[in-house]
């Protein structure tokens, strides 16, 4: 366990300030103290530092940043190194801004810690306990070996904002249908507890079975009140469930096939992939990274196992002399477009220029795409969840309404 070092310091009003904080070194607590805008007076190791309590602790291992703090992480840490700012001063800088969400802030003082004990930013990033993607790894240490760190970072963050923003926008398109949705549960609710137990006796009294869907109904909300913790344990169990077995390969690669094969979600996930591999080959191509890794490392930043699959082949058919479009092209999955703009760049020589002009094309057709998407997705939800719930509603009424006929009986 890292040591535990009590401190006296001032902040930047003069006021007195005592705690303790964990640290690997002296210096390292030295410069956390320093990344909190204080001027430490006195800093004395207090021994092991205790143990995490159990409910502080991540109790599904470690995750990874939120993609919109992790991009805002990469765009700071990308303006200050372009800036020619010395990376642990960019850091603690990283660690004192307060857009980039308190876990990125956290994560940015281990990074700090990390470097000011001599790791290069890519073997502290490797080592935060999972907070970043392999891919952003490698394109870091990409970006050191060549001396294009902030090149590298600026190209990552606009990939990741980019990707931010299409789920933002996929997120704001379902967010008046969720709506809907959560008043057609109240509505359904209202008129299954409380509307049918009272309709029901009148039925029972004139010896007339109610209406299917009436007594449908009422048998679900019987069902419902007497059984509703064991389905709720159901329904949580077989969530737990699934999200474990997609966490199998096989099961991935099963679902990854069956999103391509639906025929505007397979079209999507073709274009992401395909904007990200060559967005990626692309950097670290024009840093001077070999094909091979490159491909190997490019591989680590596509969402579908598939891909990553033909992606890796593809480095290992590279490794024998094989031509990059022709191992490409033999999965049937990458686009006509993107292969035809890869040959071209391997014929003349600009592969890394071919590469970008894939990533843009790709990029804007999937906008474009998800564009269209959300501004349909949310009217056709709106007219099925409104016929639904209303030919639900129009069915009780007209119960209610033969009501009035038993009573005249």
């Amino acid at each position: 366990m890292m040591p535990r070092f009590n401190y006296r310091a001032y902040d930047s009003r003069g006021a007195a300030t005592e705690g303790e904080l964990v640290a690997a070194t002296r210096e390292a607590a030295l410069q956390v103290i320093h990344a909190r805008g204080e001027m430490a007076v006195e800093i004395v190791e207090g021994g092991p530092a205790p143990a995490v309590p159990w409910w502080r602790r991540e109790l599904l291992g470690s995750r990874p940043l939120p993609l919109p703090q992790l991009a805002a992480f990469a765009r700071e840490l990308a303006t200050l190194v372009k800036a020619e700012i010395p990376i642990d001063e960019a850091l603690r800088i990283v660690a004192m801004q307060p857009l980039i969400g308190s876990r990125a802030r956290s994560v940015a003082g281990r990074l700090l810690a990390g470097v000011v004990e001599g790791r290069s930013l890519s073997e502290a990033l490797a080592a935060a306990d999972g907070a970043f993607p392999d891919y952003l790894v490698r394109l870091v240490e990409t970006g050191e070996r060549s001396g294009q760190l902030g090149s590298v970072l600026d190209e990552t963050a606009s990939f990741l904002e980019r990707a931010g923003e299409a789920r933002s926008r996929i997120g704001s398109a379902l967010l008046y249908p969720a709506i809907l949705l959560a008043a057609a549960g109240v509505t359904l609710a209202i008129v299954v507890g409380v509307l049918i137990p009272t309709m029901m006796p009148i039925y029972d009294e004139a010896g007339t079975p109610p209406p299917a869907i009436v007594a449908f109904l009422a048998e679900a909300g019987r069902l419902a009140g007497r059984w509703w913790a064991a389905a709720l344990a159901v329904a949580v169990s077989a969530a737990v469930a699934l999200a474990l077995l997609a966490r199998l390969p096989r099961v991935r690669t099963g679902l990854d096939l069956a999103l391509l094969r639906l025929p505007v979600v397979g079209r999507l996930v073709v274009r992401r992939d395909t904007a990200r591999l060559a967005r990626t080959l692309a950097t670290l191509t024009r840093n001077g990274v070999p094909l091979v890794p490159a491909l190997e490392t490019a591989a680590g930043a596509l969402g579908s196992a598939l891909f990553r699959a033909d992606v890796r082949a593809a480095a290992a058919g590279l490794a024998e002399g094989r031509s990059l479009t022709t191992l490409l092209a033999a999965s049937g999955r990458l686009p006509e477009l993107a292969l035809r703009l890869i040959a071209a760049g391997e014929q003349s020589g600009q592969l890394d220029a071919m590469l970008v002009r894939v990533a843009e094309i790709h990029e804007r057709s999937l906008e474009a795409d998800l564009q269209r998407l959300t501004s349909l997705l949310t009217p056709v939800l709106t007219i099925v969840i409104g016929l639904v719930v209303g030919g639900l509603v129009v069915s009780v009424v007209g119960a209610l309404t033969g009501i009035n006929d038993l009573a005249l009986r």
